[in-house]
Formats: C-alpha cells, structure tokens, sequence
C-alpha cells in the first residue's frame, strides 16, 4: 500500500499536483516506506516541497537511511559530516556515503571516487582508500599583504572537485543578491553576476571535504562557516567594491554579530581559468588584485588584529572581458557561533533520529 502512495505521489508531482502529492508522500512516509521518508525529509530539510521543518527532516533522513535508503544514506553522509550531531562525524559520514553507492546512487559513487582520487567501482576500496586527514591540510600560503592578511593558497581544489562544483551550481544558478540588513531587505544593486548558496539540504561530502581544507588554510573552526556559495560571472558582470564583516555601527548588523558572529574571513576558490580574461579580485585600498589558477584559493582577513573590522578590506569582484568567471565563495565566522550552513538544527533534537 504504501509502495502505491508513493509511486502515485511521484506521478502526482510530474503532473505539477503538489498538494494531493504531498499528501499521498507524508502517507506513505508514515508508513515506513523508505524512499517517501527519504524524499519527505529531503523536502522539509530543503522547503522544497514541503513547509520547511529541519528537525523533523533530519530525523527523517536518518531514519530512511537506517533503512538502507540509497538518497538518504547520501543526504545523511552529509548531515553527520557537517555536524548536525554535534560534530562532524568523517567515518559514519563515509560508512553512510559507501552504503549509498553501493544502493546504487549515481551521486554518492561519484562523490565516493572524487574524494579517493580514482575512478572504478569497487565502494568499499574506494571508501578504504579516503585519507580524509590528506583533506584537513592545507598547501603552504603565498602571503600577499601582510597587514591586512591576504594570502593565495594553491591546488586547493582538484580540478574533478572544480568541475564538481560547476556542474553542482550550473542548473541552479539565480541573480546574486546582497541583503542589505539596515533596510532589512534584499538588493542587487551593486552585484550582476549569478549564486547558488548550497543550504544544508544541498551540500554533499565533496563540498565539506573542501570546507576542512579552507578551515585549516584560514586557522579558523570549520563549524564557523557560513553556507558556501558558487558564483557566476559572465563577460561583463560584477560585484562592485564592498566589505565583507558586519558593521557594528549598524544596529541589525550588531544584532547579527552578537547572535551569530563576525564574518572574520572570506576564502575564494578559483574554479575555472581556461578562456577566461579579467574577472580578478580587486583590493583597491592596498592596492592588489588576484585571480587564481583552477583549484587556487584566496583567503583574507576581514578583521584586524584587534578583532575590529578592517575598512582596508573593501574588494570587488571585477567583470570578465573574455570567457566566464566560476568561483567558490566562503565566509567564515569568528568563533563556532555558525553551524554548517547556519541552518543546522540542534545536535540534541536529532541525535537519536
């Protein structure tokens, strides 16, 4: 029975029936039939689908991939990694992400070879293979300014990891916005290129592999990091110069810094450079600007020594003339105030999901 509400939910959603669908999936979901607890709890986890409710679509997903579910066992590997528990947990999130390709899911055996180095089919070699220490290191920094703190980080990123994320972005990409906290809304005057900010229901154990390099590149806690971003810049497109900290002197950006944390640091990874002319990263109070090889990255400091924020970081991220700019944008907080993606829900209400 539940097997036929699932199926007929499935057809439902194709048919753009939404209401009868999610009715018919919550059933079946109930039910304990597994891949409607999975999509169920993917979309209360996402708001896609679902009123938005990340308690219980954790818990949901935990338990599909209990189940043996293949999209949960991918989605929970991702959860345990970014730390929803109260940490992130490597081994039982690559126990979860093996079980998931070996069930047969496309994105958890290519996450699998991407983050052994290989290619082939073999779950558990690859799994065995994972040095997920080789990932918590970071190449030695090439310092570009000493005061503020600049420093360029290269093959950070493979470029299987590069094309990962592109491809991740490329289908979900929408205007940039930056949201402007004194007006307490969202604008895009002063960006034109396009962003897809992987909430948690989107982030996969590639990204979070990353995120522990950028870490340990930046010496700050990777539970400090804000939900990651891909950007896109055509020919012509750009953000002009900003800063990235909040500004104390701004009441609901004091409240945001007491309640969630400074942005202490920005890391940038290039994802593309072939075809590619202009589009660097331009500091014109020090004056620098960067632009990476494939897989570089750029972290610096938007705080100074004192803690206080350093008006010398403004920066702009400039147009491309030739070619299309991919980069990988991270802010990361000044203490562990921010969960993966400040939207992790807390470790004492999932632990036993």
């Amino acid at each position: 029975m539940t097997h036929a509400q699932y199926q007929t939910a499935m057809t439902l959603y194709s048919q753009g029936r939404h209401a009868e669908a999610g009715g018919l999936l919550r059933q079946a979901a109930q039910g304990g039939h597994a891949p409607a607890m999975s999509q169920l709890g993917y979309q209360m986890l996402s708001g896609r689908g679902a009123p938005l409710d990340r308690v219980a679509g954790v818990r949901m997903i935990v338990a599909a991939a209990d189940k043996g579910e293949a999209m949960a066992c991918t989605l929970a590997a991702a959860l345990v990694a970014a730390g929803v528990f109260g940490g992130p947990d490597w081994p039982r999130a690559l126990d979860y992400l093996r079980q998931g390709a070996e069930a047969g899911f496309p994105m958890a055996q290519a996450q699998l070879r991407l983050l052994a180095g290989r290619g082939g089919d073999d779950w558990r070699g690859l799994h065995r293979e994972i040095d997920i220490k080789s990932w918590q290191t970071a190449p030695d920094p090439h310092i570009l300014s000493r005061d503020p703190r600049v420093s360029a980080f290269e093959g950070v990123a493979s470029p299987a990891v590069c094309d990962w994320l592109i491809a991740r972005a490329q289908a979900r990409l929408a205007p940039a916005m930056v949201y402007d906290r004194a007006a307490s809304k969202a604008v895009d005057a002063s960006r034109s290129n396009s962003a897809f900010e992987m909430g948690l229901a989107d982030l996969d154990l590639v990204v979070l592999a990353l995120r522990e390099r950028l870490a340990v590149a930046a010496g700050l806690p990777v539970m400090s990091m804000n939900a990651p971003q891909v950007l896109h810049y055509a020919v012509g497109q750009s953000f002009e110069p900003h800063v990235d900290f909040f500004d104390p002197a701004i009441p609901a950006q004091a409240k945001s810094i007491a309640t969630v944390g400074q942005r202490a640091a920005t890391a940038l990874v290039y994802l593309n450079d072939e075809g590619l002319e202009g589009g660097e990263t331009d500091f014109p109070l020090l004056p620098l600007r960067y632009r990476g090889h494939r897989g570089d990255a750029l972290v610096f400091f938007n705080l100074d020594d004192t803690g206080q924020p350093d008006r010398r970081t403004v920066h702009a991220g400039l147009a491309p003339t030739q070619g299309e700019k991919w980069l990988l944008s991270q802010w990361i907080r000044d203490g562990a105030l921010a969960s993966a993606s400040n939207q992790t829900p807390p470790a004492a209400a999932t632990r036993k999901a």
